[in-house]
């Protein structure tokens, strides 16, 4: 299941933070099956602004900076106001991100926590 969280910084911190306080506690909202399924879910990030794990990732993965790291991205959404009209299609951004991510880079919740707090 693809989790596709577009936000800033610290909205990705709160859910990753509500995922493992709540999801990822034994006996918590987990059922019969236990938290073996917890597995089955993939967080797929796109950054709004400056983001510490997206630089991370951004370095692992070619397609995933060329997406979300690249000047016009960040252009766009380093304004303190929205511009008269989109220079790219940023949907159509997400989109083939979410289509492509067929094979996604393990990185563990609490580590991604880890490195966001550090840089922050």
């Amino acid at each position: 299941l693809k989790v596709v969280a577009v936000g800033g910084a610290g909205y990705h911190g709160s859910l990753l933070r509500c995922f493992v306080r709540h999801l990822g506690t034994p006996g918590a909202h987990l059922g019969p099956r236990g938290p073996d399924w917890l597995g089955l879910l993939r967080f797929l990030i796109v950054p709004l602004g400056p983001h510490p794990v997206a630089q991370h990732l951004g370095t692992l993965d070619g397609r995933y900076s060329s997406a979300f790291l690249d000047p016009p991205w960040r252009e766009l959404f380093g304004r303190s106001e929205a511009p008269p009209t989109e220079p790219f299609s940023v949907t159509g951004r997400i989109l083939g991100f979410v289509a492509g991510a067929a094979v996604t880079l393990a990185l563990p919740v609490a580590e991604a926590m880890l490195t966001c707090r550090d840089k922050l």
